[in-house]
């Protein structure tokens, strides 16, 4: 109550100061009820705010009187576009001290606004601000993207405006670029990627309100007495170095999410004094989805629904409580640098220096129970070598801590190897043999007891020379290699480099093996989880071998950008998000797949693809920017002509994507049905594919619950008459930008 009389008598005493008398070249007033005749008779007075952001100098103090005042027109048609290979701005504002202060009581008297977002009036994340500003002040305002929200402006009704789009896209506030941001009293509104003011060296917040999703708050800023409307579950994307810091503020889950977390990739965050609104009692709090070991926070009197609660807690290693009342460690954020977060050690041959950069002294530990694993040797107040002396036969994982006297602690995850042995010797030598319709790799190697992790590349040809690869291990040595009617009559090579847990890789050695020549024993399906499939670059067309390049579809040309060829466009690897355990990802957008199979002619042919979605709400995509995944039976890799299905984000929904039948006409997609929107692309997805006849059908669902609340399908069922053809090639085509927006795939099953 005596912060809020202060700060009324403080603005009243601001606005009682500013007249006529008191502008000048350094201290302008914008008012939007003034006509155009009312301003140009008095100096320094505007009513556009583009006009007295053109009046601006090195220094300005600009007072705001109630309105609404558009950054860029609304009703404008244009489609705006980004410079420079940034994103579009309404303003771009250059000064080394600027101060907004809104000549209010209420911040939602004095209204910054725009409504354009990405795909909804612009090409790019639309972003209203973008200052370059030393030192930059905002206080008494409201700054919102109105693309996605309703401008409500009770105090003069005819100022209101209705969103743009229900669909929730990327609309932006502002960065500054600068030493510090102070904002006071002032609402931030927007929803995807709010970004309300990021990226100056300093930033603070106090007596703010924020309206978001995911991706949106400022992650190296503090936040006092602060209020946050949350309808994601991510409100920060980064909060790496030293974090943000929040202090008695309330955070409101505005969604009936089973989980939510303060922070998308992890970093430090400091939560003090402060209490989470969700509507449930058991919604689990974290500090991120996936923490690294390393990770430390803070709380203190922290509070769920008016009770107290341990956020992170499936993780309790990560959280730090203080129980003091001593308010001096949240002076400033509580942060603890270290020059190194995570390393992997071999004993007998590495050793690594810590270095904990902080005025005060600090103590160095090992978690408890690894304490034989490395042995600490002191240098200086804030160094310690790290010797590793693991001398078991596996691998130990554990952490390096220093704590100063505070209570701040900083971390280093150690992962040390025993020490390296000598890789493991071929007992027998390699030896192809045929067991079924597999060819089966057979040797033995002295391992000594210890595990083989031996990489086994399968490659193939007509003759002795220019071997391909067809499959390669990723996780554990691929011993068999499914054979096909494409492998007829040709050579197989199986290269093994052996290796054990404790050794290096010793000398290939190779085994090659005729594949009779007969098909009749080898089987009309091809099945795979990818455990085994060569992930490198490979631009061939060959019979029974899969494509594995990049390629930017011509009817993505309106959107800017391309991928890099000498690097892999697809890995496999662990998921996270939505997509679960290990599987094929897209590695760079543009991702391509095609496999040519045996020469023939091919009639009915069904496809089942097994995929799971990294985004978890069903919108599939990082935007809708011509970005889809295109799934294809009965194709001709080399014209690619063909059928299938494509999956694509569009702008009518930000948790459903659409699900089409389209043709491939040497490279033209022509669209077959008529779109569906649908929310069954998440977890567990299955897309199932037949061409019988002339009859192509689409099958696609998936294991999770329909959303609460949506009243779009969860199952897409398309069908389409179409001409028959004689191709039997597969082909997959990802648009879509990789990360958090990947389309992991975890089993293939083609019949033909």
């Amino acid at each position: 109550m005596v912060r809020l009389i202060i700060t009324i008598l403080l603005l009243l005493t601001t606005v009682l100061s500013v007249n006529a008398q008191s502008l000048d070249e350094r201290h302008l007033l914008l008012d939007g009820s003034l006509s155009d005749e009312e301003v140009a008779a008095r100096p320094f007075v505007f009513n556009n705010l583009r006009e007295a952001v053109n009046h601006f100098s090195d220094t300005t103090t600009l007072y705001i009187k109630p309105w609404v005042y558009w950054v860029d027109n609304p009703d404008h048609p244009e489609v705006v576009t980004g410079k420079n290979g940034r994103e579009p701005f309404g303003m771009v504002i250059h000064a080394q001290k600027l101060d907004l202060i809104g000549l209010c009581q209420d911040a939602r008297e004095v209204v910054f606004a725009s409504q354009r977002g990405q795909t909804q009036g612009a090409v790019g994340n639309f972003t209203m601000f973008d200052f370059h500003v030393d030192y930059l002040r905002v206080e008494n305002l409201t700054m919102g993207n109105y693309c996605n929200v309703d401008l409500d402006y009770p105090y003069r009704p005819v100022l209101s405006r209705r969103k743009r789009s229900e669909t929730i896209t990327q609309a932006h506030v502002g960065y500054v670029h600068g030493e510090s941001l102070t904002a006071k009293n002032v609402r931030f509104i927007s929803r995807l990627n709010l970004n309300p003011l990021n990226g100056a060296h300093q930033s603070t917040y106090e007596d703010c309100h924020f309206e978001c999703t995911d991706d949106a708050l400022n992650g190296h800023a503090v936040y006092r007495h602060c209020d946050f409307d949350f309808y994601g579950t991510k409100p920060l994307w980064s909060t790496y170095g030293q974090g943000a810091m929040f202090i008695d503020c309330d955070f409101f889950l505005k969604n009936k999410s089973a989980e939510a977390y303060f922070c998308k990739q992890g970093g430090p965050v400091t939560v003090v004094d402060s209490r989470f609104h969700a509507p449930s009692d058991s919604v689990y709090l974290g500090w991120t989805a996936y923490p690294q070991p390393w990770l430390r926070c803070y709380q203190r009197q922290f509070t769920l629904n008016g009770r107290p609660y341990t956020i992170g807690h499936r993780q309790s290693q990560n959280t730090i409580i203080v129980d003091h009342k001593d308010a001096s460690l949240f002076e400033q954020i509580p942060y603890l640098d270290i020059n190194c977060h995570e390393k992997t050690l071999r004993t007998g041959g590495d050793a690594l220096i810590l270095v904990c950069r902080d005025s005060a002294p600090v103590q160095w530990h090992v978690q408890q129970g690894a304490e034989g694993m490395v042995s600490l040797v002191p240098i200086g107040k804030d160094s310690v070598r790290v010797i590793p002396t693991n001398n078991s036969d596996e691998t130990a994982d554990f952490c390096v801590m220093a704590t100063a006297g505070d209570g701040r602690e900083t971390v280093c995850h150690l992962r040390v190897l025993p020490s390296e042995l000598p890789p493991p010797v071929f007992l027998r030598q390699p030896t192809i043999m045929m067991r079924g319709s597999e060819a089966v790799v057979d040797y033995s190697l002295d391992l000594q007891g210890h595990h083989d992790e031996s990489l086994i590349e399968w490659l193939r040809s007509r003759d002795h020379d220019q071997y391909a690869v067809v499959a390669t291990s990723h996780t554990t040595p691929s011993r068999t290699y499914q054979l096909g009617a494409a492998d007829a009559g040709k050579w197989l090579k199986a290269r093994i480099r052996p290796k054990h847990h404790r050794s290096d890789y010793g000398p290939a050695a190779e085994v090659q093996w005729q594949v009779p020549a007969s098909t009749k024993t080898f089987s009309r399906e091809y099945h795979t989880d990818f455990h085994d499939f060569p992930c490198d670059w490979q631009p061939l067309l060959q019979e029974g071998l899969w494509t594995v390049d990049g390629y930017k579809p011509t009817d993505t040309v309106e959107f800017d950008w391309s991928f890099d060829s000498t690097k892999p466009m697809w890995e496999y690897g662990k998921g996270f998000n939505g997509a679960v355990g290990m599987g094929l990802l897209q590695h760079q957008r543009g991702a391509r797949l095609r496999y040519t199979p045996a020469a023939g002619t091919y009639g009915d042919m069904s496809l089942v693809l097994e995929v799971d979605p990294t985004k978890t709400a069903g919108q599939g995509f990082g935007s809708a920017t011509g970005q889809y995944m295109d799934v294809c039976l009965k194709f001709d890799t080399k014209t690619l002509t063909g059928y299938g299905l494509r999956i694509i984000r569009t702008t009518k929904h930000a948790k459903a994507v659409d699900f089409l039948l389209v043709a491939y006409d040497h490279g033209t997609v022509i669209p077959l049905t008529e779109p569906v929107s649908s929310t069954c692309y998440r977890t567990g997805c299955s897309i199932s594919l037949h061409f019988i006849g002339n009859r192509l059908t689409a099958h696609v669902e998936t294991k999770m619950p329909q959303p609460e609340g949506s009243d779009l399908p969860h199952m897409v069922d398309l069908q389409a008459t179409v001409i028959p053809n004689s191709y039997g090639g597969i082909h997959i085509q990802h648009t879509g930008s990789c990360g958090e927006s990947t389309t992991m795939l975890h089993q293939l099953h083609v019949r033909w």
